[in-house]
């Protein structure tokens, strides 16, 4: 929250079609409105079960289409879209066991 004005900034220069952020640090209190980046759409996982930290947030570009894309799958923190064929993921897996369980030990 504390680099989004950097993070636009940034946008601003690259011009990047794709971001992905790994550690946003959000939570359900932060809005969607506080992370907005003109002509991208955003798709976030936020960590759960009152731990701190984690979080991705994947910003797409709106001329893309992105649509929201759900996995069968478990992992952790993570976010789908799919634009035409193309399936566009971004996941961050703490390697902490109270969070991931002790059955999904980092390999």
């Amino acid at each position: 929250m504390n680099k989004i004005d950097l993070l636009q900034a940034t946008v601003y220069d690259l011009l990047p079609d794709v971001i992905g952020i790994t550690e946003s640090w959000t939570h359900e209190d932060v809005l969607d409105s506080e992370l907005t980046i003109s002509g991208f759409h955003l798709f976030r996982c936020d960590r759960k079960n009152g731990f701190t930290g984690g979080g991705v947030l994947l910003y797409v570009k709106d001329t893309l289409n992105p649509v929201e894309y759900h996995t069968k799958g478990y992992y952790g923190e993570h976010v789908w879209c799919k634009i035409h064929d193309l399936l566009i993921g971004l996941c961050y897996r703490s390697d902490n066991r109270a969070i991931v369980g002790p059955n999904n030990e980092a390999a």
